[in-house]
């Protein structure tokens, strides 16, 4: 088997664990700790259907933008693996109190969690997206990961400073507090 598939099979593998991981603790946070506001967002939902696609498609072999050198595709595995590990581990530690970005809403009892990857870092779902979607992009060998990035950014950006002012009203001067002691996105980086 080329050492090419096996890099992309991994990818889509890891992938499909962490959205069925999703899935079934979305429901398990939803059942414990009921939603107080609901306000979808739903050019959010397409952006993430589309971007899900993209990733599938190349991934799968319908490369966009094709490159061909495995040793950056090993570079893209790495961060897939660091992105996946940030997003799990943060989504434990958020337990019942996580909710999708863009249903954008504050949770009965909802609780501020400063332990575990979030004493380091505030948003770390969204760093792990922002190495595992361009690291996926990378290991299917496609020159398009640098786009996926950018959006991804500009994105992300969004989603946080968002979600950073319902937190600060919600939470007052203990957010902003956590604010000043924390990274955005990667822990020690940004």
């Amino acid at each position: 088997m080329k050492i090419d598939l096996i890099l992309r099979l991994t990818t889509l593998v890891l992938l499909i664990i962490w959205r069925v991981y999703w899935f079934l603790t979305a429901k398990n946070a939803l059942a414990k700790k009921p939603k107080t506001k609901t306000n979808v967002g739903y050019f959010e939902k397409i952006l993430i259907g589309v971007t899900g696609g993209y990733l599938f498609i190349n991934l799968i072999g319908f490369v966009i933008f094709p490159f061909n050198n495995i040793f950056i595709q090993f570079v893209g595995l790495v961060f897939v693996i660091l992105g996946f590990t940030e997003c799990i581990v943060a989504r434990k530690n958020l337990d019942t109190n996580w909710t999708e970005s863009y249903e954008y809403q504050i949770k009965k009892d909802h609780e501020l969690i400063t332990k575990g990857i979030y004493g380091y870092v505030r948003h770390p779902i969204y760093g792990g997206i922002l190495m595992m979607f361009p690291g996926s992009l990378i290991v299917a060998g496609s020159y398009s990961f640098l786009v996926v990035l950018i959006i991804i950014l500009i994105g992300i950006e969004i989603f946080a400073r968002r979600e950073e002012k319902l937190l600060t009203k919600h939470f007052g001067k203990k957010y902003i507090e956590y604010m000043k002691a924390t990274k955005k996105f990667i822990p020690f980086v940004y």
